[in-house]
This record gives structure tokens, C-alpha cells and sequence, in this order.
């Protein structure tokens, strides 16, 4: 009975399982006193209900009694166990919660170490990269500086050594021998000086002087230069001539065209035609150095980019020359806002093209001088 009463009576409030209780008492009871009477005496009482309503309160009593306490905790109970529910589900929620946050976080601490340690191996890769290019660069420039210098020393030992040759033989060769020594010390002077420029430009220490420069004068005076050269080797120069003026460095802008008609000398053949271009608007000058001489395979082009990277072959092996000209140029237009591109098919000829602006002071930040 007392189960019945907790499993059915806890969830109700205590008048209505009191109600419900006493009804209950009464009607087993009614149905208690109905069957005993109809066996003992054949027939139904007439005070039947009566005496049922009676006899039920009074049994019921003691019952309702001692279950109300009962009924009362277990409501109580109830609800604190609806309470500690839902307590435990807000600590679940919030639990649950905090799981996500802390996978959240780890997630988070996971990808910034994975990034962090590709960023390392980046670095790491591009330090061997750079001691790598570094030692190839000094054990480079170590070979172009000793051939000059044991040229120099070399010759120079035989005419001032009293037994190296006797004084006719040096009658004979001094001229050979000075002019050795003379062209290797310009040789060395170049490349240290091409160094020093390098270096300058790449630290960005390098100073530009923006000044008004004539396009046709510029032309001329590179054209007188280079022509000489040109013709010494039976090649042919054609140059534009463009009117109007441009704000730049008129040194830097000399020595980019020096470098590129040279270079473009040095590997075309004989008979060959070398052209310069220049086309301008009002935003920027183009300046196009064309040849017609063995071209550049992609590689060839990188290779021709760096430091040192000269491009031997049977025809150009006797050139002289430090392989800094193509890295200079292509400083030397960074450094004043342009841009520089090599474009080359093998055995049709190389293009090099220098695309600096109109004026250079405003895409530089230099103040320009009047």
C-alpha cells in the first residue's frame, strides 16, 4: 500500500492526495462491505452507504494519518530531486562547455604551434639557403678577384725581378706586360667598384639624385660610348631618338643602359645588330635593349640574375667582364621604382627591358633637384 502511495501520491499536492487517498479508502471499503454482506445475508443492507461512509472515514483515518508525513516528504523529496536535476544540468551544460572551450583552445594551441613550426622550417630553409648563396658568392668573388690579382702580381714580379728575364726580353714585352697589368687593374677596380655599388644599393644606402634628364641627350652620350665598342667588333648600333624629358638619376640611368648594351655586346656575335629603344607617355619611360645573339634559356636567365652569373660559351669565353652588370641593373631600377624583365628564346636573341617612372622622385619619396 505505502508503495502505491509513493510511486502515485508524490507528485500531487497534499489536499488533493488526501482527497483522492480518502476516496480511494472509500470505495474499497464500500466494495469490501458490498461483497460481505451480500454472502452473509443474501442481500444488500439498506443503511448500506451509511454505514460504509462511517466505517471508511474510520478506518481511513489512521491510514491518512500516517501517510500524510509520508505524501509530504516525498513532495519534498520531489523537489529537491528536481532541483539537483537541474543543478547537474546546468554542471553538465556548463561542463560541456568548458570541454568545448578547452578543445577549442587546444585546437587553437595545436595550429599556432604547427604554424609556428612551419614558419621555423621556413627560416631554416631560407638561413642554409642564405649561408648557402653566401659561401657560393664568397668562393666566387675569391676566383674573380685572384685571376686579376695574380695577373697583376705575376707580370709585375717579372719586370721588377733583376733575374726574371733579362733586360732585352723586358724591352721586348713591357708594353704586353704593362698593358696586362693595366687591364686587370681596371678589371679588379670594375668589380669592386660594381661590389661597393651593389652592396650599397641592396643595404639602401644608396643616394639618388633626381635631376631633369633629356632623352635625346641621355641616348646620344650612351650611343657615343657604346658605338666604338660596337664597331671595334663589327657590330652595328641602332638607337631611337626620343624627345622630352624625365626626372631620375642621370648616373643611374647611364649605367643601367651601359650595362644592358654591353651586355648585349658581349654576347651577340659579330656582324650582329644591337638596337635601344625608348618609348615614353606621361607616366613612365620604357627603355628596350635588343640583340640578336644566342638567347637565354630560362635557367640561363636566373642564373644571369645573380652575382658573378656569367654565361660562358665558346664565343664569350675571352670576354672580360664580372657578371655584377645584369644584378646592378636591375638595383639600380628598383631602386628607383621601376621595373626590370629579360626575355630570351634560345638562338633568336635576348630583349631587355627597363620600365622607369616619369618621375622618379614621386614614386620614391626623393626630393628632386631643380
Amino acid at each position: 500500500m505505502f508503495r502505491f502511495i509513493n510511486q502515485h501520491f508524490k507528485s500531487m499536492s497534499l489536499p488533493v492526495a488526501l482527497i483522492v487517498l480518502t476516496f480511494v479508502c472509500f470505495v474499497f471499503a464500500l466494495i469490501a462491505s458490498i461483497t460481505a454482506f451480500w454472502v452473509l445475508n443474501g442481500r444488500l443492507p439498506d443503511n448500506l452507504l451509511a454505514v460504509v461512509a462511517i466505517s471508511s472515514v474510520i478506518a481511513s483515518t489512521p491510514m491518512i494519518l500516517q501517510s500524510m508525513p509520508t505524501i509530504k516528504y516525498l513532495q519534498e523529496s520531489s523537489e529537491r530531486l528536481r532541483q539537483t536535476r537541474d543543478e547537474l544540468a546546468a554542471r553538465v551544460a556548463e561542463l560541456d562547455a568548458t570541454s568545448r572551450a578547452l578543445d577549442a583552445a587546444r585546437n587553437d594551441l595545436e595550429y599556432r604551434v604547427e604554424e609556428r613550426t612551419r614558419e621555423l622550417e621556413i627560416a631554416r630553409y631560407a638561413a642554409e639557403d642564405a649561408n648557402e648563396a653566401k659561401s657560393a658568392f664568397l668562393t666566387q668573388m675569391s676566383h674573380e678577384l685572384r685571376t686579376p690579382l695574380n695577373a697583376i702580381i705575376g707580370f709585375s714580379e717579372l719586370l721588377s725581378h733583376p733575374d726574371a728575364l733579362s733586360p732585352e726580353r723586358k724591352m721586348v714585352h713591357l708594353e704586353d706586360y704593362a698593358k696586362t697589368i693595366h687591364d686587370s687593374g681596371k678589371y679588379l677596380l670594375s668589380m669592386v667598384n660594381g661590389l661597393l655599388d651593389l652592396s650599397r644599393i641592396e643595404a639602401g644606402e644608396m643616394e639618388l639624385y633626381v635631376e631633369p634628364i633629356d632623352l635625346a641627350v641621355l641616348l646620344s652620350d650612351v650611343r657615343g660610348l657604346i658605338e666604338p665598342q660596337a664597331k671595334s667588333k663589327g657590330q652595328m648600333l641602332f638607337c631611337d631618338t626620343e624627345t622630352g624629358t624625365m626626372l631620375a638619376d642621370r648616373r643611374a640611368a647611364k649605367q643601367i643602359l651601359l650595362n644592358l648594351l654591353s651586355n648585349a655586346m658581349k654576347y651577340s656575335p659579330p656582324n650582329s645588330v644591337i638596337t635601344l629603344a625608348c618609348n615614353s607617355n606621361a607616366e613612365e619611360v620604357v627603355f628596350i635593349v635588343r640583340d640578336r645573339g644566342r638567347g637565354m634559356t630560362p635557367d640561363e636567365i636566373s642564373r644571369a640574375m645573380e652575382p658573378f652569373g656569367r654565361l660562358q660559351n665558346i664565343e664569350t669565353a675571352s670576354e672580360p667582364g664580372t657578371g655584377l652588370g645584369l644584378p646592378i641593373v636591375a638595383s639600380l631600377t628598383s631602386a628607383q621604382g621601376g621595373t626590370f624583365t629579360l626575355s630570351s628564346v634560345p638562338g633568336t636573341g635576348t630583349e631587355a627591358r627597363v620600365v622607369l617612372p616619369r618621375d622618379v622622385s614621386q614614386a620614391t619619396g626623393t626630393v628632386a633637384i631643380a
